[in-house]
């Protein structure tokens, strides 16, 4: 007899490469989290995204085939609803069932490895001059713009403007001299948890820089950076957030994060400004984080490598 039988089916349509293994790995799990559009399952394994059709591709993301309206939350999902996975679908509470396996697999499309550094500084150039006008005044995205000044109560961004100027001093000299990669690595401790929300703001900037590093084929780098992120991550006690910092220190991430890196390290001005509204719509200020920690590698990889 089907278990999953009499409950609400939504077939997954996309799942993310670290889901993917998720699901072949996991036993049975629990809701972790609800939101309108997505839920967070934990799992033996990990944890997974699962999200109605509007949903990025993200490599903890199942995109289902759930209309744009489903809202979770509303339906009366609920945090700890058990979870069950068999080889053919999962099944939520009594009430829902995602069949998955027919799910086409998602991973990042690599960044062309024909990109040059004036690429490179043109593209940061484009990117910076489109992003003004979208940049929050909450978060770390107004990191992207040298020099810029947060608003008064911007506690924040004020928690943040010394070690990001140090992460862009390491990140410069560790590039430059791979050895001091394992040195001074103080500014990684205040930005792990800074922030409200489920992903704070320090560690979705730390993400991005980890995906820079693996974009720029620095991976050295990022192992280094990734070996104490990990340990203050665990202190910090939030396991989504830490799910998403793993996924990021094997250069995985959001789509939309994915696009406007490429976008930029190729000096592609007709795509950059198409990447602007995938990153307004992850999270509340996250995809603005992350993407202000892709710049500041890149930032600091350009200072590196200018002579």
């Amino acid at each position: 007899m089907d278990s999953h039988a009499g409950r609400f089916r939504f077939p997954v349509r996309l799942a993310g490469c670290i889901a993917s293994r998720i699901l072949n790995d996991a036993a049975d799990g629990r809701v972790a989290a609800v939101f309108r559009s997505s839920f967070y399952v934990e799992t033996d394994a990990g944890f997974i995204c699962i999200g109605n059709e509007t949903l990025e591709p993200s490599p903890l993301n199942l995109i289902t085939m759930a209309p744009a309206g489903t809202d979770w939350s509303a339906s009366g999902l609920r945090r700890d609803a058990k979870i069950s996975l068999s080889e053919k679908a999962i099944g939520v509470g009594n009430r829902f069932s995602f069949p998955w396996c027919d799910a086409t697999n998602w991973s990042p499309q690599p960044v062309s490895k024909s990109w040059k550094p004036s690429d490179l500084e043109y593209g940061l150039k484009v990117f910076r001059q489109v992003a003004m006008d979208h940049l929050p005044d909450e978060g770390l995205g107004r990191f992207l713009i040298p020099g810029v000044h947060p608003a008064v109560d911007e506690a924040v961004f004020r928690a943040a403007q010394t070690p990001v100027a140090e992460a862009h001093r390491w990140l410069a000299a560790a590039m430059r001299n791979p050895e001091k990669a394992a040195q001074d690595l103080d500014w990684v401790h205040p930005l792990i948890g800074l922030g409200p929300g489920l992903t704070p703001s320090g560690d979705d900037f730390i993400g991005g820089v980890m995906i820079a590093l693996h974009g720029l084929d620095e991976t050295g780098i990022c192992v280094k950076l990734w070996a104490l992120a990990r340990r203050c991550a665990e202190i910090a006690g939030n396991p989504i957030s830490y799910a998403h910092l793993s996924a990021a220190s094997q250069g995985q991430g959001n789509a939309a994060v994915h696009r406007a890196l490429a976008a930029i390290m190729e000096g592609r001005s007709e795509v950059i400004q198409n990447t602007l509204t995938g990153i307004d719509n992850i999270g509340h200020t996250s995809g603005w984080d992350a993407i202000a920690g892709v710049v500041t590698a890149f930032d600091a990889w350009h200072h590196a490598h200018r002579h």
